[in-house]
């Protein structure tokens, strides 16, 4: 009997950088299940230039890119004749490419896994005033309300293509899993902290981890849908006095504490040039870890986590660390970042913390955890408490269901 290697045809809608392949944990399907990981970089397809430049990480070398949509079915029409699994995590992107792409792969009657992550967000209430708060906000912009239709255009038509044989990847857990074709696996970011928790070697010198979102130096998402960059930027002024407040805060901090200050980038900016420390300018002072597993090995023995919001708080939960939320009375932030930190107050207990106004006394109290309100957030959006789930990495869950079912 000839062994036929599986392939694995990983579709991706953003830029596919180092820190994607290790947050999929897809060395470990190579290594660990001897599969063959194919990457689609589809981010030219699906986004526009201005989107993918958001981007400073360096793109993984082995990703292969597409610059349109015809050389993309030109390749898949030669990989579809292979042993291949199609994992696509691009399902989620709602427009023609995207469709194009969704009906290949239905045409393929090829096995398609899809992801359907947690989304801990408080709902918006869809009312009169939430609308017209929206159409202030945006005003004549139109190519934010373009975005959005085609959105939803595109998303009604790709209700009705429905894949030969799926299985779903189901980490949010406010959904009833009843089928056999959903597959219970770990949020990605409680999943690659099950990766080092064996580690036994404690770190020596104390330290603070602070998870930077990447504002309010870079501007994120806001190309995405076409938001006007002036709604979300701020002034020069404005952006030192904030960094210059920051840094004043981490100076206190690390004082009192007797420790280092961590800087833990956002994915899409951490550098992999030893000469570029970081791409924000304002820590080039500061200690900057751009390891792809950064948190993974430093969570466990971290004093606390800061953060302003990150759904990377996952590590915190995981690892029962205090949070402090930071904010400031001397800046004017945007609406989604007020909602936020509103998000992360009600899930985990943490009352906001002005920086401008250090007291100690203040950050011993918020020191202090509510294991309750950590274990309601860890077992709605983090994992399940089925010892199978919770205590193993989705790498194993993944590749041992492919290696028994398919």
């Amino acid at each position: 009997m000839v062994f036929v290697k599986k392939i694995i045809l990983f579709l991706y809608p953003d830029k596919f950088t180092l820190f994607e392949y290790y947050k999929f944990e897809l060395m470990q399907l190579e290594k660990k299940y001897n599969f063959k990981i194919v990457i689609n970089d589809l981010s030219n397809l699906l986004y526009n230039e201005k989107f993918n430049l958001v981007w400073k990480s360096k793109r993984y070398g082995k990703a292969i890119i597409f610059s349109s949509i015809r050389e993309w079915i030109h390749f898949f029409n030669k990989i579809k004749k292979k042993n291949i699994i199609i994992f696509n995590f691009a399902s989620q992107s709602c427009d023609l490419n995207s469709f194009i792409i969704k009906i290949f792969l239905k045409l393929s009657k090829k096995p398609v896994f899809v992801d359907q992550q947690s989304n801990h967000e408080i709902p918006s209430k869809k009312n009169i005033s939430w609308f017209l708060s929206k159409l202030y906000e945006h005003n004549f912009n139109y190519k934010f309300y373009y975005f959005y239709l085609r959105h939803y255009f595109f998303q009604f038509l790709m209700n009705f293509v429905r894949y030969e044989k799926s299985f779903t990847l189901l980490s949010d857990y406010t959904i009833d899993a009843k089928k056999n074709s959903t597959i219970n696996i770990n949020q990605t970011d409680y999943s690659n902290s099950l990766l080092t928790t064996n580690s036994k070697k404690k770190k020596k010198k104390k330290y603070i981890i602070y998870l930077d979102n990447g504002g309010p130096y870079f501007t994120g998402d806001a190309e995405l849908a076409g938001h006007k960059i002036v709604s979300f930027g701020w002034t020069q002024n404005d952006m030192d006095s904030w960094y210059k407040n920051l840094m004043f805060f981490f100076n206190k901090l690390e004082n009192h504490f007797n420790a280092k200050i961590i800087i833990i980038p956002h994915p899409k900016y951490k550098s992999s040039n030893k000469k570029v420390k970081s791409f924000n300018p304002y820590f080039n002072n500061n200690i900057v870890n751009n390891e792809n597993d950064a948190l993974s090995k430093l969570s466990k023995d971290a004093l606390f986590f800061i953060t302003r919001f990150s759904t990377a708080v996952a590590f915190a939960v995981a690892h029962y660390k205090p949070v402090i939320c930071i904010t400031s009375s001397k800046h004017i932030f945007t609406e989604g970042d007020k909602k936020a930190v509103i998000d992360q107050k009600k899930n985990l207990g943490i009352e906001p913390l002005d920086i401008i106004d250090f007291n100690i006394k203040k950050i011993n109290k918020f020191l202090k955890i509510s294991k309750s309100k950590y274990n309601n957030y860890k077992y709605k959006h983090l994992t399940t408490k089925r010892r199978k789930i919770e205590s193993i990495p989705n790498y194993k869950i993944i590749g041992d269901f492919i290696r028994e079912n398919i």
